[in-house]
């Protein structure tokens, strides 16, 4: 008779035994596998509806396959790395488990109750850039995300603002869309604007400023200019060009000057939509745009500045003074 039958008879209350195989944690790079038997146990109590139970194993979850610490580990290693990145280390490291197991664990971990919050972090973030945007609440005392909310809308805020109405101070961006909804579901809270975006907004101010500015500040960067009676200038417009058609300049002022009037419409219609909420793909799609486009106007609270071109440089340039001077003396032999 086997020894583990024999202990099985010998032992009262024992219904049967089974087998369990349990992973830990590698030793010194090794994979480590546990195989238990475990018993199963009868209930001698009347009132008890249950008649057989399972001997459980410490630090081990039920019909779980990996103990405690094991589990503990690589939940940190997909909450730090995500899936590929933790299961190349995870192999290094002697771990047994593939980029899905880990996506897996990361799923269903657990949530912590983020408590009270008091100082409350509002902002946007992409499930898919261009395509879909959540909110996510941070506790900016504690330093930690407090909530996810599945859409970037008024009323999703509202609702979480009102399951937590102990918000005492609210730091936002410029959106519209978190300044009404604070002010409908927190209206005892401040309105402030969190050191990153004070930066973020003052870099987008002096790049509005500065894209206003770009004829003079290319002025300025260009080399000191010559005096009034240039010969390139003469040379562009003098007697070398006799057959330059008048209205050259009139055609060419006139077509920047459609060209200007439609990017001030397409700025016009980029901000009217972002504004209303719509997101950037979408804008895209109606538009017919580019993303290109469409980020570099939907936070330009003015239109467009018009570009000034002035003349091209050429390579002939520094020859100029000779050609007027032979041009002057009656020499037209090119």
């Amino acid at each position: 008779m086997r020894l583990s039958a024999l202990r099985a008879r010998l032992v009262p209350g024992t219904h049967s035994r089974y087998s369990r195989t349990v992973s830990d944690l590698p030793w010194h790079g090794i994979s480590v596998t546990l195989r238990v038997r475990a018993r199963r146990l009868f209930c001698d109590e009347a009132p008890c509806e249950r008649r057989i139970f399972c001997e459980r194993l410490p630090d081990v979850a039920a019909r779980a396959r990996k103990t405690g610490r094991l589990e503990g580990a690589l939940l940190a290693i997909v909450l730090e790395l995500g899936g590929r990145a933790g299961a190349r280390l995870a192999a290094e490291l002697g771990l047994v488990v593939g980029r899905d197991a880990l996506l897996r664990r990361a799923k269903s971990a657990p949530l912590q109750d983020p408590g009270k919050v008091r100082v409350l972090g509002v902002d946007d973030f992409a499930f898919r850039r261009g395509a879909r945007y959540g909110t996510i609440l941070v506790d900016l005392e504690r330093r930690r995300a407090a909530d996810l909310l599945p859409e970037r809308s008024q009323e999703s805020l509202v609702a979480r603002l009102g399951r937590h109405p102990e918000v005492e101070t609210a730091a936002r961006d410029r959106s519209n869309i978190y300044r009404e909804a604070l002010a409908k579901g927190a209206p005892e809270a401040i309105q402030i604007a969190d050191r990153w975006h004070l930066m973020h907004n003052l870099a987008q101010t002096l790049e509005e400023f500065l894209l206003r500015k770009g004829p003079a500040l290319r002025a300025a960067a260009s080399p000191e200019a010559a005096p009034e009676d240039r010969s390139d200038r003469s040379f562009a417009s003098g007697p070398i060009m006799p057959n330059r058609p008048r209205n050259h300049d009139r055609k060419i002022e006139e077509a920047a000057r459609r060209r200007h009037e439609r990017l001030v419409r397409q700025w016009e219609d980029i901000r009217r939509l972002y504004l209303a909420g719509a997101d950037l793909r979408h804008i895209c799609r109606v538009l017919g745009v580019s993303a290109r486009t469409v980020y570099r106007c939907k936070d330009l609270t003015e239109p467009p500045p018009r570009r000034s071109h002035g003349r091209r440089k050429s390579v002939i340039d520094p020859y100029v003074p000779y050609l007027l001077e032979r041009w002057g003396e009656g020499c037209r032999n090119g």
